[in-house]
């Protein structure tokens, strides 16, 4: 548990990011064709933007319409799960793209796996009973359900005429037997979010905490769940987040099948799909065991009378059309060349997305890279610094996410091509405007009437790995010279934020710096449950034209100018070996200091001497740098406890080492 998200911030703590000026709406330009490319520019133009290189010319970038263009034809495609005919459709798109952005040395990794599909798409006729063409269906106690708001991934499937057997409610503070659960239908209704105090694991998920860095704005308080008139990301994830408890539940039990009312609105409800595992170990990969437990998930409208027929032992009759397909999705790698490609000397950039979804924005990143992938192209070669390679991963929505499938990870069938990067750029959830439940009994399904800036879009929650100076700030800049809006910088669990506070992390697969422990910056737009509906393309079940297409140009664009910044940086600032020193500094606790009552200055002390050792690195000065290293372990010797010390010594000559 957590005692306090907060401690006492240092002003140490304040000056490693510098302050970020206001933020301005974007500009909506002319609309372009589906397949056009950007405008090419002068030979003048280009030679003014190399030398602001990596500031960003807006010559070079694509255009609001063009971005509107390239999602509409998305949200034509449908669900983009790996494989499947609206995969097949964007992927095409992508790959026929980058060759003209300049692409080269394309390659490709085939995943087979077992596609679990509900025919529900484009339809939503097929979720509500009297249509005639419902695939998913409740009866309770003789009544309908009028509408079914979604389905459980990969819980199996029923004959045409549904299964019928007797309601059990599951009761959490009297949970019942598994030999009570056997041959029954189970209803479980979500919880509410508990009381404080909270746990960290509660906080990191279900609430804002503190930061790294964070743009101008309006922001809900931090540490509290925020209110689904403000948000409805944090609370949508609360209660979706449930549904694997539930299911291993029922499969232990030997349920006949399973009905879940979400404590949701209609809207918030409808087509909500979430990635879930309905296996004896909750485990996937290619040959897995499916147990059958076909899974109905309710809206808390459309729930209300079904959980009183559940209490009450009535009968109901679950219908849920589905199949299992093996299918085959395929990952694309693909390199903009730099100066040195192809030579020994080449040092590349990694960017990465995935492409499967069931959504508009989860998942887009794509476009995002796409727009990136353009951008760099009207840069002469010999201008780039090092090479950009692309990423397009299609694990992310397959039946347990990347980890049940790391035998198709690009980098582990070659691990030697990661020799050559020397950092990673990831990107997810791009664009999309903040959704929340309002009216009597919040059953109503909108968007935010705030503007972006004060959280009228998805936040872009941005992950830091490994808690490096350089990097939060290459953030802040692009952010602020970009107008980027609604930017939250994380470093994950290396120690509190600005105010002290606990900070948690950024869940951002896409950052693939993390697992291959490499220095990276990874975007995960939050996701409101607006971001995974079935139906939510540029249309949600919250109204027209859910996707922000300025607010998109505005990320690609301050993403771009990280990438660019990324090409230069020198490799020895973003050392994972700054960010280890700094993170042992920060969580250590009091009782690491010889004097533990002082143990707040002393630890601003050696962060502040920390700070100074990396600006001497940042600037070259390895010598002023190794000097002022080698003074933070004498007041090492004196300020922390003996047995702590080697720890701490051994990080810091570890960087000695490697400025000598």
């Amino acid at each position: 548990m957590s005692k306090s998200p907060k401690r006492a911030a240092g002003s140490s703590r304040r000056t490693f990011i510098k302050t970020a000026a206001g933020v301005a709406a974007g500009t909506v330009l002319t609309r372009q064709g589906l397949w056009a490319q950007v405008p090419r520019v002068n030979a003048t133009a280009a030679g003014a933007a190399n030398l602001a290189f990596p500031k960003i010319n807006q010559q070079f970038m694509l255009t609001p319409k063009q971005a509107l263009d390239w999602h509409v034809f998305k949200a034509e495609c449908g669900p983009t799960y790996a494989g499947s005919v609206g995969w097949k459709r964007f992927v095409d798109l992508v790959i026929a793209k980058m060759p003209e952005f300049g692409a080269i040395d394309l390659d490709y990794v085939d995943i087979p796996y077992d596609h679990y599909i509900v025919d529900d798409w484009p339809d939503r006729r097929t979720h509500m009973h009297n249509s005639g063409v419902a695939v998913e269906k409740l009866v309770t106690d003789g009544t309908p359900v009028p509408v079914v708001a979604s389905y459980g991934m990969t819980s199996g499937s029923t004959p045409r005429e549904g299964i019928t057997a007797p309601m059990l409610y599951y009761d959490p503070s009297h949970p019942p037997e598994a030999s009570q659960i056997a041959g029954k239908i189970l209803v479980f209704q979500t919880t509410k979010q508990p009381p404080p105090p909270y746990s960290n694991s509660f906080l990191d998920n279900y609430t804002l905490t503190d930061y790294e860095w964070r743009s101008p704005g309006k922001w809900a308080p931090l540490f509290t769940p925020p209110p689904t008139g403000v948000t409805n990301s944090y609370y949508t994830r609360w209660v979706w987040s449930q549904l694997g408890g539930f299911a291993s539940t029922a499969i232990k039990g030997k349920a006949a099948g399973i009905v879940i009312v979400y404590d949701l609105s209609p809207g918030a409800a409808f087509g909500l799909a979430q990635r879930s595992v309905y296996t004896a170990d909750g485990r996937a990969g290619l040959g897995a065991t499916y147990i059958n437990c076909p899974t109905l998930t309710l809206d808390r409208v459309n729930g209300a009378k079904v959980l009183n027929d559940a209490k009450a032992g009535k009968t109901a009759t679950l219908t849920l059309t589905a199949r299992f397909q093996r299918d085959t999705g395929k990952a694309i790698i693909g390199y903009l060349p730099g100066k040195n490609f192809g030579t020994p000397q080449d040092e590349q950039v990694l960017l990465a997305t995935h492409t499967d979804a069931m959504s508009l924005i989860e998942e887009n990143g794509a476009f995002g890279m796409l727009g990136i992938m353009s951008y760099f192209n009207r840069i002469p070669k010999a201008s780039r610094p090092r090479t950009l390679a692309f990423y397009f991963d299609c694990r992310h929505f397959m039946p347990g996410g990347e980890g049940s499938w790391p035998q198709y990870d690009y980098y582990e069938i070659h691990p030697e091509k990661l020799k050559s990067i020397v950092a990673t750029l990831g990107m997810e959830h791009m664009g999309g405007r903040q959704t929340i439940e309002t009216g009597p009994g919040g059953n109503t399904y909108a968007y935010s009437s705030e503007t972006p800036e004060n959280g009228g879009v998805i936040t872009s929650l941005m992950d830091v790995y490994n808690n490096n100076i350089w990097l939060v700030e290459a953030i802040a800049r692009a952010a602020t010279d970009n107008h980027w809006p609604r930017v939250d910088v994380k470093a994950g669990n290396s120690g509190p934020g600005v105010n002290g506070g606990f900070q948690g992390a950024v869940k951002s697969p896409m950052n693939k710096g993390r697992g291959y422990k490499i220095p990276g910056i990874g975007l995960a737009g939050d996701w409101p449950g607006g971001w995974t509906q079935t139906y939510a393309q540029v249309d949600t079940e919250a109204g027209p034209h859910g996707f922000d297409e300025n607010y998109f140009v505005q990320q690609v664009a301050g993403l771009t100018q990280i990438a660019g910044e990324l090409m230069l940086v020198k490799p020895a600032t973003i050392d994972l070996g700054w960010g280890a020193i700094k993170t042992a500094i920060n969580t250590m606790p009091d009782s690491d200091f010889v004097a533990a009552a002082k143990a707040g200055d002393q630890r601003k002390a050696l962060l502040e001497q920390y700070v100074a050792a990396f600006r001497h690195g940042e600037g070259g000065k390895h010598a002023e740098a190794r000097t002022t290293l080698k003074g933070l372990t004498t007041n090492i010797s004196s300020m922390v406890v003996r047995e702590k010390q080697p720890g701490l010594n051994k990080l810091v000559d570890d960087q000695l080492a490697k400025l000598a």
